[in-house]
């Protein structure tokens, strides 16, 4: 009996090792570009036609200013240090924004993020 329990417990840690981390509603797709003192650029990859549209009349945004109190999550959920923002570059990334439009938290995402992502946001898009 306690071999049994004790291999239930070990299987019951290892399901919820490889559950999916989960992310916020309001997350951005996009990616990283260069870093510098003002902030760091961010492209999205989530813009409708519309959007991309209006980009051609009105030009967006593509550089952002951190916000003072930053998180970065990498793949496996861990922090990073605002100077490892250099190393993100190219990658595909999450964002949300404070009310200033900074960017307060970034998540590096994994394949299966970005399409389960692409996928929560199709189903609640109008």
């Amino acid at each position: 009996m306690k071999k049994f329990i004790a291999t239930l417990s070990l299987l019951a840690l290892a399901l919820s090792i490889q559950a999916a981390r989960l992310l916020p509603d309001n997350l951005v797709l996009g990616t990283l570009g260069e870093q510098d003192d003002s902030g760091v650029d961010f492209t999205r990859g989530d813009r409708t036609i519309l959007q991309r549209l209006s980009a051609l009349i009105a030009a967006e945004p593509s550089h952002f200013a951190l916000s003072p109190g930053l998180r970065i999550f990498d793949e496996h959920n861990r922090f990073l240090l605002s100077g490892q923002l250099n190393n993100l570059k190219g990658r595909a990334v999450g964002v949300t924004f404070d009310q200033q439009g900074n960017i307060n938290r970034i998540w590096v995402l994994g394949d299966e993020e970005i399409a389960a992502q692409k996928q929560r946001q199709a189903q609640t898009a109008p």
